[in-house]
């Protein structure tokens, strides 16, 4: 192994100054998959150690898979004190540069084994770089096996700042889309630019603070739900769009709407009520209706942190169910049904601008505060082929009750049976994330952006911009 290593150095001193002068290689180094788990500290330990010994004149280490042209996955096997590293590097286009291991007998030389492994890497990834034919300066977005490949498609400026997005039906004419802001639905339809296809506003004290879509109805009839809140108690609507316009199918509903598609199947509405001190109070329950009765059935008891608008549910390798819940502190968690927490995320997701006010109870954990804030939580999403996908919104500036989100991605994540790996990232985007929705039938996620904030002198703009579903790495 030492004849080995020796020969490999030689080969660099001779080629990366050579190397060094084409274009530079930009690799983002992901976190370590390691086992056992009760070794898990060493995920990030080994990602960072490796990014910076991959730091060279030809390859320049990057924070995220959006920036970077080949990105490297490694994992950290051990078995009594031997270990084993091993790691891959890959183009965004899935295409392999470098498959390299090495072992140590003892922790002593994980170092020493880490630089050996960034030698052999960087050797490789210098030598095939260059003529990979697939080679690109970012990580690409692509579709899921089976679906056409399409453009990233972006819609006029919207006035106002929106807040909630859900999908209509999809019509020969073109895809239609309602969008929300706090006292209005609309319901527009994707062709060269979004055209508005009908409206309806709310009085100033009911408050619009999500909105979820289901159907066709018998009619043949998209109806959507929208969750209101009328002073500190929901009021929410049900409407239809019939005959060009937005008919209400029930009013005055006191609950909380939500679709979920639990374990990545079909999308169902589900609802759950508000307590005198709670706000989120008891179960979660599928909704059934007739006509403008609404029926509640099949509860599910919901875990820690968990309410519905930041739960959904996964099937792990073996068929087993879990829960995915974004706690009030933003970090993504993996529960048992029995309510076990299994894994959290080091970094927050979601964040949201949304919110209601209620005023405090004996219950809450605001004594001092007559009045207060809940934000939202952003949805999770779970795929057919088992990918959780969350939002990840950054500051601007984020101070308690002050909100001001300025960009953001959308990170998808795969369940190996004992953790949630990052498999893909998307490019980081310059504009607060408001809602999103992924379009099961086409692979394409559909995203609600705000590219300028409400302020004194003006009502702010949004976006609807469709982009494919990238491939996991």
């Amino acid at each position: 192994m030492k004849k080995t290593a020796v020969a490999i150095l030689l080969t660099c001193v001779f080629l990366l100054p050579s190397m060094a002068s084409a274009a530079q290689i930009r690799a983002y180094v992901a976190q370590f998959a390691v086992t056992p788990q009760d070794a898990g500290s060493l995920k990030s330990t080994l990602q960072t150690l490796l990014s910076s010994r991959m730091a060279s004149e030809a390859i320049i280490p990057v924070a995220s898979a959006a920036e970077a042209d080949v990105v490297i996955t490694g994992s950290y096997t051990q078995f009594g004190k031997v270990f084993s590293l091993d790691a891959v590097a890959k183009l965004g286009s899935g295409s392999t540069l470098a498959t390299v291991f090495e072992q140590g007998e003892s922790q002593d030389d994980l170092i020493p084994a880490l630089g050996r492994m960034s030698v052999k890497l960087k050797t490789e990834m210098l030598l095939r770089y260059a003529q990979a034919p697939a080679a690109t300066s970012q990580l690409q977005l692509s579709q899921p096996t089976g679906t056409t490949v399409r453009p990233a498609w972006i819609s006029q400026r919207i006035v106002g700042a929106q807040a909630a997005l859900a999908p209509g039906l999809a019509r020969s004419e073109g895809k239609e889309f309602f969008v929300a802001e706090s006292h209005a639905l609309r319901l527009y339809r994707q062709e060269k630019n979004l055209k508005l296809l009908a409206e309806v506003k709310f009085p100033q004290q009911e408050k619009v603070i999500a909105i979820d879509s289901a159907g066709p109805d018998q009619n043949g009839n998209p109806r959507v739900y929208v969750t209101i809140m009328s002073g500190d108690t929901p009021a929410s609507k049900i409407f239809s769009f019939e005959d060009a316009k937005l008919k209400p199918v029930a009013t005055n509903l006191p609950y909380l709407f939500r679709a979920i598609a639990l374990n990545g199947g079909k999308s169902r509405i589900y609802a759950q009520q508000m307590g005198v001190s709670e706000d989120f109070f008891g179960d979660l329950f599928e909704v059934s209706e007739t006509g403008s009765k609404i029926e509640l059935k099949n509860p599910i008891k919901l875990p820690r942190y968990a309410n519905i608008f930041n739960y959904n549910r996964i099937s792990g390798p073996d068929g087993t169910n879990y829960s995915t819940v974004l706690s009030t502190g933003g970090y993504l968690i993996v529960y048992t049904e029995a309510g076990e927490e299994l894994w959290r995320s080091t970094e927050k997701f979601g964040g949201s601008e949304t919110y209601f006010q209620r005023e405090s109870g004996s219950g809450t954990r605001e004594p001092d505060e007559k009045i207060k804030w809940r934000f939202i939580d952003q949805r999770i999403t779970v795929t057919g082929d088992g990918e959780v996908i969350v939002p990840q919104n950054e500051g601007f500036f984020v101070l308690g009750n002050s909100r001001s989100y300025s960009k953001h991605t959308l990170v998808g994540f795969s369940w190996n049976g004992s953790s949630l790996e990052e498999r893909w990232r998307t490019k980081l985007n310059q504009n607060y994330l408001a809602d999103y929705f992924l379009d099961a039938q086409t692979g394409e996620m559909v995203l609600l952006e705000v590219v300028q904030k409400e302020g004194v002198f003006g009502k702010g703009g949004s976006a609807i911009r469709v982009i494919p579903r990238p491939a996991g790495i």
